[in-house]
């Protein structure tokens, strides 16, 4: 039985493309804008000047102006960031541009288990009982805070916001706030990662300084933090990304070339993949589990012999991360089978549950049940937790309506944070379910979305090549999932638990097939013999050139083409968060 319960083939685009591209290609191109050979210019080799102007952004002169009189009159500035990928790397990237700038600047996270997310008090606090400061600059976090603002107002610190997450109804009274989904900014592009805007008020601080730092070496680190954040990976950040990818292949940071030299990835070109699944579930790991200062401090390494404990400790946080999230998620499905039935969000709490990896477990459950999901870390008094969301359902809107329940809430249409009293967490699962209860069974369709139908013989390197150029593939712009029918599975081979590699034919055309552990309920589709439908998408192979990977199968002639949809539309169904 196939794993989704739909295959959506995407219509045809209608409308004229002359694109020097292989021909069965041209509709994928289409649907995402190109259509002659100077647009396919523009979307597959992106320049700096792609990008938005960053002075457009809504206080940007107020933000720049506060900046240069504290360099000017020697104030101590600290860079209040969050502790995942997205607040790691906006730290580094300010911090290197703040220094370079003549700035007296330092840096604190809160950590995730004992101060919770966010711009807090008591951390500014602990921060100024050891030193003066005047000027604290928030990344990828603050835009919800409005009390703590007003707290260090109080103290004589001035606060510049800078953020992504979607912004409240009263904002801080700050020096400034940088957020593009601010009311009343006139920014085009809305859906920068927390390090895209600060990678914008670098850009602008250099720009009015006269200072030559490299932008292209700011853009390799906005590009690991905007594919880490699930952001979008259209428009300007997709621009953003392809610059930055195509010099990580060699980066001169000690830390990172250490990090990468251990992953095996240094000297070859980089896809938003390496990043999503390697790069930064290691970056994130520190954060997760322990202190994201181990993760800083990796890219502050003078050379990579002094690189090489910190990568060592951030493998062995990762693989503890793994660990941490394999128990949560034992649990949770034990609960999910004691309901009895699936309810049209899931609310799932337990005690001695990690903060770190809640939302992790929050976005594997959606996925594998096609519903929200909560998975909340409950304390006695407290609880702490995470959701994810589906395609067809905005999660922060729902929590949004059940906003007088929590303490602290925040985050997109499709990942929130939040926190509560933990005696509250009874109402929070009744008032969500009962607000979901009417909804259409077909918001919960598990729905696979297939950009073209086509011939294996058509598979060759001029195909792929051009396949590449679609890249860098994510939230918003998916890998393409392909449809080939009347398969013939020739041979299966378990090579690791879980994971099989098929041989395939089509006609005359054999090739190589993967099914990874996500696909194993296909195994009674995929034994040897069997003629199928198969979805699948295209992988580059280090041995064969490139594979099939397996996205999901049915017997031939049985696939369920209940479509069309336009496939760009819905999310990539593989997971887009640490593997």
């Amino acid at each position: 039985m196939p794993i989704h319960q739909s295959w959506d083939l995407a219509p045809d685009p209608g409308g004229e493309a002359d694109l020097p591209v292989s021909e069965a290609l041209i509709p994928l191109f289409a649907r995402r804008g190109v259509r002659d050979a100077a647009q396919l210019e523009g979307f597959s080799r992106p320049t700096l000047a792609s990008l938005h102007d960053a002075a457009a952004i809504g206080g940007m002169d107020s933000a720049c102006e506060r900046i240069f009189r504290a360099i000017r009159d020697r104030e101590a500035i600290v860079i209040y960031g969050d502790y995942d990928v997205d607040g790691v790397t906006s730290i580094v990237m300010l911090r290197a541009v703040l220094r370079a700038l003549g700035a007296d600047v330092g840096f604190v996270v809160p950590h995730r288990q004992f101060d919770g997310y966010g711009l807090r008090t008591e951390v500014l606090d602990r921060v100024l009982r050891e030193r003066a400061i005047r000027l604290v600059i928030t990344v990828d976090c603050g835009i919800t805070s409005v009390e703590p603002v007003a707290r260090a107002i109080e103290q004589g610190i001035d606060v510049i916001v800078t953020d992504h997450h979607l912004p409240p109804d009263l904002l801080p009274e700050a020096a400034a706030v940088l957020n593009p989904r601010k009311e009343g900014c006139d920014y085009p592009f809305k859906e920068l990662a927390g390090v895209g805007v600060v990678f914008k008020l670098s850009c602008e601080l250099l720009r009015r300084a006269g200072h030559g730092m490299s932008i292209e070496s700011l853009a390799k680190i906005a590009a690991i933090g905007t594919v880490a954040d699930v952001a979008p990976l259209v428009g300007e950040n997709r621009a953003l990304v392809r610059i930055g990818l195509d010099g990580l292949a060699d980066p001169r940071n000690p830390g990172l070339r250490a990090l990468m030299r251990s992953l095996g990835l240094l000297g070859r070109p980089l896809r938003a993949a390496d990043v999503g699944f390697r790069i930064g579930p290691r970056i994130n790991a520190a954060g997760r589990v322990a202190s994201a200062d181990t993760a800083i401090d990796l890219f502050d390494a003078p050379n990579e012999g002094a690189a090489l404990p910190l990568v060592e400790e951030l493998h062995r946080l990762n693989r503890e991360r793994r660990a941490l999230e394999a128990a949560l998620l034992r649990e949770a499905e034990e609960q999910i089978a004691a309901m009895g039935g699936l309810p049209p969000i899931l609310v799932l709490a337990g005690e001695g549950w990690h903060k770190g990896v809640v939302g992790l477990c929050a976005g594997r459950l959606a996925q594998k049940y096609s519903r929200p999901t909560l998975v909340i870390a409950r304390g006695e008094t407290e609880c702490v937790g995470s959701g994810r969301s589906i395609p067809s359902i905005d999660l922060h809107a729902e929590l949004a309506r059940a906003g007088d329940l929590f303490t602290r809430f925040g985050g997109h249409s499709h990942a929130c944070g939040f926190s509560l009293e933990a005696s509250r967490l009874d109402a929070l699962r009744e008032r969500l379910i009962d607000g979901l209860a009417g909804i259409d069974a077909s918001a919960f369709i598990k729905r696979l979305p297939i950009e073209a139908e086509i011939e294996l013989d058509s598979i060759d390197a001029r195909l792929l090549a051009d396949h590449a150029l679609l890249e860098p593939f994510g939230q918003d712009n998916p890998q393409p999932a392909l449809l080939a029918r009347g398969v013939r599975v020739e041979q299966t081979r378990e090579f690791s638990p879980g994971c099989h590699r098929l041989l395939v034919r089509q006609a005359s055309r054999r090739m190589t097939a993967v099914c990874w552990p996500s696909t194993a309920a296909l195994e009674p589709l995929v034994g040897g013999g069997r003629t199928i439908d198969l979805a699948f998408r295209l992988e580059p192979d280090r041995y064969e050139g490139f594979r099939l990977e397996v996205v999901d199968a049915a017997a031939a002639g049985e696939a369920p083409l209940d479509g069309p949809a336009t496939a760009t539309d819905v999310p990539d169904p593989r997971p887009w968060f640490d593997a």
